[in-house]
């Protein structure tokens, strides 16, 4: 894994990179002359609070948001195709109110609800 810094002509702003791919940047509080983080990419909102986290140099912001970037990457990577089953929610509709027919559509194999209340 390569990661790479690139500075604003300004000073303000370094532009971080991982495997040549733009994951966000960081950016010094002229105030406090403290770095924060700021990601182009979707992560676990439990870990917003590295957000508001400050940190003494941009190399030490750029590490936490490529952490952050990785950590990302690994939750993605574990949901394999067999992770998730089908749901039949037709036993949970016949569960939830027993009035409810389900019936098969002529020609088609898909089901819809009639709401009618059953004959004797």
């Amino acid at each position: 894994m390569k990661i790479s810094f690139r500075e604003n002509d300004d000073g303000l702003k370094t532009k971080v990179y991982v495997n040549y791919k733009f994951i966000g940047y960081v950016e010094i509080n002229l105030w406090n002359q403290k770095w924060k983080m700021y990601p182009n990419f979707s992560f676990d909102p439990r870990r917003q609070s590295l957000l508001y986290t400050e940190y003494d140099s941009f190399y030490k912001a750029g590490k936490a948001m490529v952490g952050l970037f990785n950590g990302t990457l690994d939750s993605f990577e574990d949901v394999g195709e067999d992770d998730t089953d089908e749901i039949d929610m037709r036993d949970f509709i016949k569960q939830q109110n027993p009035k409810i027919i389900l019936q098969p559509k002529k020609k088609k194999n898909k089901y819809y609800i009639n709401l009618k209340k059953p004959k004797p």
